[in-house]
C-alpha cells in the first residue's frame, strides 16, 4: 500500500515541475485508480499540513465519487459523508487563503455528489445548509457555494436516474423561501462587494434552472432588481464578469418563463425589467460610438451591449410563441409585438456578431408564423421583417478597400455572409420574394443616380438577391428583368466581387429562366467573357450547372434546347481552362462542373449525335487516365494529400466516407498548384470521369432498356477499363481505390441493366484484390451491382458468389470488438446483406452466408456508430419485413424456411440489445431504430413478445434501484400493446431517462 508520505512527494513533485515530473504523473494515475486512494486522500485532508496535497486530495475523492463509486462498499458511504463534513468544518472558512477555498470546492461538490447518488438518503440538503450556519468563522461562501452545486450537480450526474433527480429537485425547490432570504440577506450585506455579488447570481442562475423550483418568492425579492440594476449600470468600474454574471442569470429566469402559465409573475417583472434596458443599450451605443470617433477601443461598452442584446434576444425567444399567436399591440403586455423593437435595436447596430444573435430567433419566429394561413394576419409582422431585411443589407456591405478581391467564403464575414443567407431565406416568405426583389431593385437604381455610390452598396443588394431567387416562382413577373439588365450592363472591370455577386445570383435563377429563356440571350454572352478568368471560372461553370442537391435541376437540364448550341464554345472552353496556370483547384471544380453541364446536354441530343459528343467529351480523360496512371509510381499516393493508409496490410479499412452515395469531392492538392500539375495525378481524371456520369442516369436523360442500347455504353467501356486499370495498379491505395469506385458506380446507374458487359471484370477485380486490401469501397460497389441486377436469375449465382468471398474476408475485420475501429466496413457489408435480401430473398437464405451475417448483425447490433447502425438495422428489419410478406400471402420456400428458423433463435437476444440501445445509445436516430426493431420484433412473433420484452428488462442494471418494479412491469405492458414505432420510442424515452 502507497503510505501518505509517498503520495505527497508525488504530489509535491507534480507541481513544482523539475525532471520528476513524468514519473510522479505516472504514479499520481495509478494511484488515483487504486481502492487505497481513498483511505489515503481523507487521510491527507485530515492532517491538513499541506495545502497543494489538501486540494489534490479532495479532488481526488470528488472525481472518484463521481466515477469510481462502485468502489466503496455501501456500509462506508455514511462514514464517507462524515469526514466530509469534518473537513468542510476545516477548510470552509472565508478567512482562508484562496488553496483553501479551491479546496473547499471540491469538498462542497464531493458532499453534493455523493448525496446525489445514494438514493435511499433523503431530506437532508435544507438540514445541511442550516448546519452550515452554525459553524464558527463566516461561511457565506461556503453556504453560497453548496446551494449553486447542488441543482448543476443533479443535472450532470450520468446514471443517477430521473427517479432520483426528480427527488433532488424537489428538495431543492422545498428550499426556495430561505434560499431567497438568505441570498437577499447576502445582497445587502455585500452590496458593495462585486466578488460576492457574482456568487449570488451564479447561485440564482443554477437554481433558476430546477424546473422544481417555484419562482413567486423570487419575483417578489429585491434580487431582481438588483440585477438589472447591474446590468444597466454603464460604469467601467463595474467588473465584466460582474456584468456577465448578471447576465446569465437574467437568462436563466428567462428560460423559466417560457412557462408563462407557471411563472406569470415572473414573467411580467422580467419583462418590465427587459424593457427598462433599452434605454442603457442606447446610452452604451453612444460610448461606444464616441469612443470610436476618438479612436479608442473600449471593449467594456461592447461587452455591455453583446450582453444586454443577448437579454433582449433570450426575451423574444422565451415569448415567441405569444408574440406569433397574439400578435399584443400594447407594448406594455408580456410577448407583444413590441418586442420585434428590441430585435431590431440590436439589428441596428453596427457590429454583424450583434444581428447574428438574433437569426435563430428569427428562425423560430418564422416557423411559428408560418403554419398560419392567412395574409393579412402576417402582414402584421411584414414590417419588422422588411426592416430587418433592411439591416441585413446593411450588414453585409463589403469593405470600399476589398476593391481588387473577392470575399473569401471562410473568412470570419464570408461565414457571417453566409449565415445571413440562411436568416434571409427565413424571413423573406413573410415579406414574399418579389417584395425583397423589389427592395432590393430599388436601391440599385439609388446607386445608379447617385454619383457618389460605392460598389459594395450595389453588391449587397445583388447579394440579398441572390439568396432569395431560389424562391421565386417561374411565372413570377418581379424586376428582375430590369436586374439582369443592370448586371449585363456592368463593364469586365468591375469590382471582381461585384461580377462574382452576379454570376451567383444568374446561377440561382435557374427555375425562373425555365419561363424566361427570351433572357437568355443577352445573359450567356455577358456570363462568358468571364469564362477564362481564373478568379471567374468556378462561378461561370457554376451557372451552367448549379450544384446544389439532388432535388434541384441545373439550368442545362431545365434550359437544354437553348444551351445545345453552346456545346462547341463548352468544349473550347474547358480547353481554355486547361491552360491557366494558377490557383489548379478551382480550375479544376469549374472544369468539373462544366464537363456535368456538357454530359446533361448532350444526354439530350439525339443518339447518333450523342455518341459523337460523349466520346469527344470522354476521350481526352480516358487518355489522360491512362498516361498518368502509367506515369505513377504505385508504391506512393498519387496526390501529396492523399490518405495516409497507404499500406498493404489487409486490414485497412476506409473511414472518410468517400464511396458513399452521396459523397462529391474531388482530389486535394496545394491551392498554389497549378493545373498542369494536379493534371499529373490519376485521381483528378478519375474525378472527372464521375462528373460525366453524375446526373445523366435521371429520368430526363436516355432510356436505358435492352431493347434500345444505351448511346453511352461504348465510352463507359472505355472509361470502366481505365478505371479498373488504376485499381489494379493502385490497389493499395484507399484513396485512388473509393474514388474509382466511385465513378464505376456513377456509370453503373447510369446505365442501368445495360452495364451488365462491365460487372464482371469490376467484380473480378473486388474479388481477387479484397483478401490483400479490404477496402470498404468495394463492399459499397458490391451493394451497388446487387441493387441493379440482383433481380436478375441469370445473374443471382455470381453474385451470391461476390457476397460470399467479400464477407468471409471481412468477418474477421469486425470480431473481438474490431467492428468499433472498422464502422464504414460494417455499413458497407450490412448494406451488401439487405440489398440482397431485398433482391434475391431466396437464394440468399438458402446459403449459409446469410447466416453467418444474420449472426454478425446481432453481435454488432450495440455498436454506437449511426451510419454502421443504420445498415444493421435496416438489414434486421427488412429480414422481419420479407418474412412478415411471406406470412401475410400464404407464401413458404427453403428461403423463408430458413430465414424464420435464423430470427427464431436470436430472437431474444435481438429484443435485448435493441432495447440496451434504445435506452443508452448517444444517437437519436439509433434509438429510434432500435424502438422500430423492437416493435417488428413483437410484430414476428405477438405470443411470445411480451415475455422477451420482460427478459429484456430483467437484464437492465437496477442496482442499486433507478427504475421500482412498477414502473418497469408498466414500460412490459405498454410497449407489448403498441402498434406504431413513435409510440414504443416514447415508452424507451421515458424508460431510458430512470436509468441514466
Amino acid at each position: 500500500m502507497d503510505s501518505m508520505d509517498t503520495v505527497c512527494r508525488a504530489i509535491d513533485a507534480f507541481y513544482n515541475g523539475g525532471p520528476d515530473v513524468q514519473p510522479a504523473q505516472q504514479f499520481l494515475q495509478q494511484f488515483q485508480e487504486s481502492t487505497e486512494s481513498w483511505t489515503i486522500c481523507d487521510q491527507i485532508i485530515r492532517l491538513h499540513s499541506n495545502s497543494l496535497a489538501c486540494y489534490f486530495a479532495s479532488q481526488t475523492l470528488r472525481t472518484k465519487i463521481l466515477k469510481k463509486f462502485s468502489q466503496l462498499p455501501p456500509d462506508q458511504y455514511e462514514a464517507l459523508r462524515q469526514s466530509l463534513l469534518q473537513h468542510l468544518d476545516r477548510h470552509g472558512a472565508s478567512a482562508h487563503d484562496s488553496q483553501s477555498e479551491a479546496t473547499a470546492t471540491q469538498l462542497c461538490l464531493a458532499i453534493a455528489d455523493l448525496y446525489i447518488q445514494v438514493p435511499t438518503w433523503t431530506n437532508w440538503i435544507f438540514e445541511l445548509l442550516n448546519q452550515c450556519q452554525t459553524l464558527e468563522g463566516d461561511r457565506t461562501i461556503m453556504t453560497l457555494t453548496l446551494l449553486q452545486v447542488f441543482p448543476e450537480e443533479v443535472e450532470n450526474i450520468r446514471g443517477i436516474g430521473e427517479n432520483r433527480r426528480i427527488a433532488i429537485r424537489e428538495e431543492l425547490a422545498g428550499c426556495e423561501q430561505p434560499m431567497i432570504t438568505f441570498l437577499s440577506h447576502v445582497l445587502e450585506k455585500f452590496h458593495a462587494n462585486a466578488d460576492m455579488l457574482k456568487r449570488v447570481f451564479k447561485c440564482l442562475e443554477s437554481n433558476l434552472q430546477n424546473h422544481q423550483m417555484r419562482t413567486d418568492h423570487f419575483a417578489t425579492s429585491p434580487l431582481i432588481s438588483s440585477i438589472f440594476h447591474v446590468i444597466a449600470t454603464i460604469d467601467p468600474a463595474i467588473p465584466s464578469s460582474l456584468h456577465e454574471t448578471a447576465t446569465n442569470c437574467i437568462v436563466a429566469a428567462l428560460y423559466r418563463v417560457e412557462d408563462i402559465d407557471s411563472h406569470g409573475k415572473l414573467a411580467e417583472i422580467i419583462h418590465r425589467g427587459v424593457i427598462s434596458l433599452i434605454g442603457p443599450f442606447q446610452q452604451a451605443q453612444q460610448v461606444e460610438d464616441l469612443d470610436r470617433l476618438q479612436l479608442k477601443i473600449n471593449r467594456f461598452s461592447l461587452q455591455i451591449l453583446q450582453n444586454i442584446a443577448r437579454i433582449f434576444v433570450e426575451t423574444v425567444e422565451s415569448f415567441y410563441v405569444q408574440i406569433v399567436n397574439e400578435a399584443h399591440p400594447d407594448p406594455h403586455s408580456v410577448g407583444s409585438l413590441a418586442c420585434f423593437d428590441l430585435l431590431l435595436l440590436v439589428a441596428g447596430h453596427h457590429d454583424w456578431s450583434l444581428i447574428e444573435m438574433t437569426f435563430n430567433v428569427w428562425y423560430r419566429i418564422t416557423e411559428e408564423l408560418f403554419k398560419y394561413d392567412d395574409d393579412q394576419y402576417i402582414g402584421k409582422f411584414r414590417p419588422y421583417a422588411e426592416k430587418f431585411i433592411q439591416c441585413l443589407y446593411e450588414h453585409c456591405k463589403m469593405d470600399s478597400d476589398d476593391v481588387d478581391d473577392i470575399l473569401d467564403e471562410s473568412s470570419e464575414f464570408g461565414e457571417f455572409r453566409a449565415k445571413a443567407v440562411e436568416a434571409l431565406r427565413d424571413v423573406v416568405f413573410i415579406v414574399n420574394s418579389d417584395k425583397c426583389i423589389q427592395m432590393m431593385h430599388q436601391k440599385l437604381i439609388e446607386c445608379c443616380h447617385r454619383e457618389n455610390a460605392s460598389w459594395e452598396e450595389s453588391e449587397s443588394a445583388l447579394f440579398v438577391m441572390a439568396a432569395v431567387v431560389q424562391n421565386l416562382l417561374p411565372e413570377s413577373e418581379s424586376n428582375m428583368p430590369e436586374v439582369l439588365q443592370l448586371i449585363c450592363s456592368l463593364s469586365p472591370v468591375s469590382p471582381p466581387a461585384l461580377i462574382a455577386t452576379s454570376l451567383n445570383l444568374i446561377s440561382d435563377l435557374n427555375d425562373w429562366f425555365e419561363l424566361h429563356m427570351n433572357l437568355l440571350g443577352p445573359v450567356i454572352p455577358w456570363i462568358l467573357q468571364f469564362a477564362t478568368d481564373p478568379r471567374f471560372a468556378y462561378h461561370v461553370a457554376v451557372c451552367f450547372d448549379r450544384v446544389r442537391n439532388t432535388a434541384e435541376n441545373p439550368i442545362t437540364a431545365k434550359c437544354a434546347g437553348p444551351m445545345m448550341q453552346l456545346l462547341p464554345q463548352l468544349f473550347s472552353l474547358i480547353s481554355v481552362l486547361e491552360q491557366t496556370t494558377t490557383n489548379g483547384i478551382k480550375v479544376e471544380e469549374a472544369i468539373c462542373s462544366l464537363t456535368r453541364a456538357v454530359s446533361t446536354i448532350i444526354s439530350k441530343l439525339p443518339a447518333e449525335e450523342a455518341v459523337v459528343a460523349m466520346q469527344q467529351l470522354c476521350e481526352p480523360i480516358i487518355r489522360n487516365l491512362n498516361r498518368s496512371t502509367d506515369a505513377t509510381e504505385a508504391t506512393h499516393p498519387p496526390s501529396s494529400s492523399s490518405s495516409t493508409n497507404n499500406n498493404n496490410n489487409s486490414s485497412s479499412n476506409t473511414s472518410n466516407g468517400a464511396n458513399k452515395e452521396n459523397e462529391g469531392g474531388l482530389f486535394k492538392g496545394k491551392s498554389y498548384e497549378s493545373w498542369a500539375s494536379l493534371a499529373t495525378r490519376p485521381i483528378l481524371w478519375i474525378d472527372r470521369c464521375a462528373f460525366v456520369f453524375k446526373d445523366i442516369w435521371s429520368p430526363n436523360g436516355h432510356p436505358s432498356s435492352p431493347q434500345q442500347p444505351s448511346p453511352l455504353l461504348p465510352v463507359a467501356e472505355q472509361l470502366i477499363g481505365a478505371l479498373l486499370k488504376s485499381c489494379r495498379k493502385f490497389e493499395g491505395t484507399p484513396r485512388v481505390i473509393e474514388h474509382s469506385i466511385r465513378s464505376c458506380r456513377l456509370i453503373f446507374r447510369a446505365l442501368g441493366p445495360q452495364s451488365r458487359p462491365l460487372v464482371g471484370p469490376v467484380v473480378e477485380m473486388m474479388i481477387e484484390t479484397y483478401p490483400k486490401h479490404r477496402h470498404s469501397s468495394y463492399l459499397y460497389m458490391a451493394s451497388v451491382i446487387v441493387d441493379e441486377y440482383g433481380q436478375l436469375d441469370e445473374m443471382r449465382p455470381g453474385l451470391l458468389h461476390m457476397l460470399d468471398a467479400l464477407s468471409r474476408h471481412t468477418f474477421p475485420l469486425l470480431e473481438n470488438g474490431g467492428a468499433v475501429n472498422n464502422p464504414d466496413t460494417v455499413d458497407d457489408l450490412f448494406r451488401l446483406a439487405q440489398r440482397f435480401t431485398m433482391r434475391a430473398t431466396t437464394i440468399f437464405f438458402t446459403h449459409t452466408i446469410s447466416q453467418m451475417l444474420f449472426i454478425h448483425a446481432i453481435s454488432n447490433l450495440r455498436l454506437d456508430h449511426p451510419d454502421a447502425s443504420k445498415s444493421i438495422t435496416k438489414f434486421i428489419l427488412e429480414i422481419l419485413a420479407q418474412l412478415a410478406a411471406a406470412k401475410k400471402t400464404n407464401y413458404s420456400d427453403d428461403g423463408v424456411t430458413r430465414a424464420q428458423l435464423i430470427v427464431d433463435n436470436q430472437a431474444q437476444h435481438i429484443t435485448s440489445t435493441a432495447l440496451w440501445m434504445a435506452l443508452f445509445s448517444h444517437s437519436g436516430q439509433i434509438r429510434r431504430d432500435m424502438a422500430d426493431v423492437i416493435l417488428q420484433i413483437g410484430k414476428h412473433d405477438q405470443e411470445k413478445f411480451k415475455e422477451r420484452i420482460a427478459v429484456a428488462v430483467h437484464s437492465l442494471p437496477n442496482d442499486p434501484m433507478k427504475a421500482t418494479a412498477q414502473q418497469l412491469t408498466d414500460f412490459v405492458n405498454n410497449v407489448a400493446r403498441e402498434k406504431e414505432r413513435h409510440a414504443v420510442f416514447n415508452h424507451t424515452r421515458d424508460l431510458a431517462k430512470l436509468f441514466i
